[in-house]
């Protein structure tokens, strides 16, 4: 009788393959004028991706990670560019200051921050519907951590943490000039926002404690991917930030009118999952192994 190891070895492979997280993003998409851009990170180029009729502020992935959600602030609209067909359309329109967006848990919509004036809306992906929610204040960065909290950027001075039904206000914490970009880093469990003051906010998801880095930028719009940060400065170009030794690792060549980043792991990017996403699949993967000695050993 074969060895029941050499039946389930290529299981054990393939859980050990698949699985293994993605360190580094070599591609980030970015804002900057009317333009989307592709940042490719491994040889340092940036190439323009899809045109739009006004300036655009943020962007995300759908669901499949195969079109790229935009908020256009000219025109207060929301559109959708499919990078296998290449078609463009508009899908929905907004309050006035369509700005930034995060797709939703369950990725059927996405919020977006109508920055000029004090509402969310919320926009079904599927049906285009629109809903909006009054937060009392000005909202701009908006993301979920991987246990469905939301957050905000409000008032241009402060992180909330929202109810994501109601979007009433549960918590805050002062971040003086910091009036836009917000992301979650699974990895290092916290929250990242840009300021004007030259740098950006780390953020504790309980809203505890907020620690300033002073880059010598602008930031905007920021993205994390395991340790390393990419930041967008504002109107110029973007940097990538390793989080391990607190030094810029690689700068962009100029991204005219550089505004906001498609997030690079997590809710809103190209369908890379979560570290909660890959123990459950790596736990389905051992007990199916569990199951093979079982039977193997009988």
């Amino acid at each position: 009788m074969r060895s029941p190891w050499k039946q389930v070895a290529p299981l054990a492979l393939l859980t050990m393959t698949v699985f293994s997280p993605i360190a580094k993003a070599d591609a980030a998409y970015i804002t900057g004028g009317n333009t989307i851009y592709k940042w490719d990170t491994a040889s340092n180029t940036v190439t323009p991706v899809v045109n739009a009729v006004s300036s655009l502020d943020s962007l995300v992935f759908d669901a499949s990670g195969n079109s790229l959600i935009y908020s256009v602030i000219g025109t207060n609209q929301i559109g959708m560019f499919n990078l296998t067909t290449l078609s463009n359309s508009i899908i929905a329109n907004v309050g006035a200051g369509a700005a930034d967006m995060t797709l939703e848990p369950g990725g059927n919509t996405v919020l977006v921050s109508d920055a000029f004036t004090t509402t969310i809306s919320r926009v079904d992906l599927t049906t285009h519907a629109v809903t909006t929610f009054n937060v009392g204040t000005r909202p701009d960065g908006l993301a979920y951590d991987n246990a469905g909290h939301l957050f905000a950027v409000l008032g241009l001075n402060e992180v909330a943490e929202l109810d994501p039904t109601t979007m009433a206000v549960i918590k805050t914490i002062s971040t003086p000039s910091a009036p836009d970009g917000l992301t979650f880093d699974s990895t290092t469990g916290m929250l990242y926002v840009g300021s004007d003051d030259g740098g950006f906010y780390t953020v504790d998801t309980n809203l505890t404690s907020a620690t300033f880095t002073n880059i010598g930028a602008v930031v905007d719009g920021v993205a994390a991917n395991g340790n390393l940060l990419y930041l967008v400065v504002r109107g110029t170009d973007a940097l990538q930030y390793n989080l391990t030794t607190n030094a810029i690792t690689e700068t962009s060549p100029g991204i005219g009118g550089a505004d906001d980043i498609a997030p690079l792991s997590g809710l809103g990017s190209q369908a890379v999952p979560e570290p909660g996403s890959f123990a459950a699949i790596g736990m389905l993967g051992f007990g199916l192994l569990a199951g093979l000695r079982r039977r193997f050993a009988r």
